[in-house]
C-alpha cells in the first residue's frame, strides 16, 4: 500500500513561496490479514510452528496504526484478525493446567498460516506460468501497426520456467495432434492355428508348447497360437500337461476324437 506524497507551500504578503520537502511513505501491498501475518513472520525470521504471539500481535497492530495514520482504507477482515490476535494473546497469558496436555491457543493460527503459505506458493507458480504463456502465444486480435516491438532480454529469462513451458507445449501438441493409428490386416487367425496345431499334435503325439513358441519370431503369431491352444484344450481335442510350475508344457491328443472342421464351420471355435 502506498501513501501519496504530500507537499505543502506557503507565501507571505510580497514574500517568496518556499516548498516543503515531499513526504513519501511506502508500505507493502497485502492481499489480506494472513498475507500481513506471513510477512511479519518472514521479516522477523520467526518459526511459524512456535510464534511469539505477543511480538506478532504488537507488530500487527503497529502496522494497522501506520495505515490509519496514512488515511488508508482498512478492510474489515484486518480488524477482525486484530481482535483475534488479542484473544490468542490473552489466552497465552492464562496459567496452563498442571495435568494433561493443554491445547495451544496458537494452533489454529499456525494451521491457517501454513495453508496460506502453500496456496501462495502455488499461486506464484501459476502466475509465472501465465506470464510464460502470454509470451509464447500471441493474442487473437492483431496488434496495431503503431505498437513498437521490444527486443526480449534473454539474460532475464528463467531457463527452468522456459523448459517447463516448452514441455507443456509439446505435451499439448501431442494430445491435439496424435499420431495416425495404423491397423494392420490379420496375418494369422485362431482357426488356422487350431488346424495346424491339432494336426501336428495328432501326428507327433507329443508337442513341447513353450519350445515351439520360442521358434516363432512374430509376436502376433505367438499370441494367436496360445489362443488356439486354449481353445483346443477347452474343446477336448488336446490335453495340456505341466509337471513343474513354470516348466515346459506338453500337448498330447485328447481322449476323445474331435471333428475340428465341423466345429469350426458350426462356429464353436474361436
Amino acid at each position: 500500500m502506498t501513501a501519496a506524497p504530500e507537499t505543502a507551500s506557503g507565501s507571505g504578503g510580497g514574500g517568496t513561496s518556499e516548498g516543503l520537502a515531499a513526504l513519501s511513505v511506502t508500505l507493502p501491498t497485502f492481499t489480506g490479514p494472513l498475507d500481513l501475518l506471513l510477512h511479519l513472520v518472514r521479516k522477523n525470521s520467526l518459526s511459524i510452528y512456535d510464534i511469539p504471539i505477543a511480538t506478532l500481535c504488537d507488530q500487527y497492530h503497529e502496522t494497522l496504526r501506520t495505515m490509519q495514520e496514512l488515511d488508508l482504507e482498512i478492510a474489515s477482515e484486518f480488524l477482525t484478525t486484530a481482535s483475534w490476535l488479542v484473544y490468542i494473546k490473552s489466552r497465552m497469558l492464562l496459567p496452563r493446567p498442571a495435568e494433561g496436555e493443554a491445547e495451544d491457543p496458537r494452533e489454529e493460527l499456525v494451521e491457517r498460516l501454513l495453508e496460506y503459505r502453500r496456496v501462495k506458493a502455488v499461486a506464484d507458480i501459476l502466475h509465472d506460468e501465465d506470464v510464460v504463456r502470454r509470451c509464447l502465444w500471441r493474442p487473437a486480435l492483431a496488434a496495431p501497426d503503431a505498437v513498437e516491438e521490444h527486443e526480449l532480454d534473454l539474460e532475464a529469462v528463467d531457463l527452468r520456467v522456459l523448459a517447463r513451458a516448452y514441455l507443456e507445449v509439446m505435451e499439448r501438441h501431442a494430445i491435439e495432434n496424435p499420431s495416425p493409428l495404423t491397423v494392420l490386416p490379420l496375418r494369422h487367425t485362431v482357426e488356422q492355428k487350431m488346424r495346424d496345431l491339432y494336426r501336428r499334435v495328432r501326428e507327433e503325439r507329443l508337442v513341447r508348447l513353450l519350445s515351439y513358441l520360442h521358434t516363432l519370431p512374430d509376436v502376433e503369431e505367438v499370441v494367436t497360437l496360445v489362443m488356439a491352444t486354449l481353445e483346443l484344450v477347452r474343446l477336448g481335442g488336446v490335453r495340456a500337461e505341466q509337471r513343474v510350475r513354470f516348466a515346459e508344457i506338453y500337448l498330447r491328443p485328447g481322449q476323445k476324437g474331435l471333428d475340428l472342421e465341423r466345429v469350426l464351420e458350426a462356429g464353436d471355435g474361436a
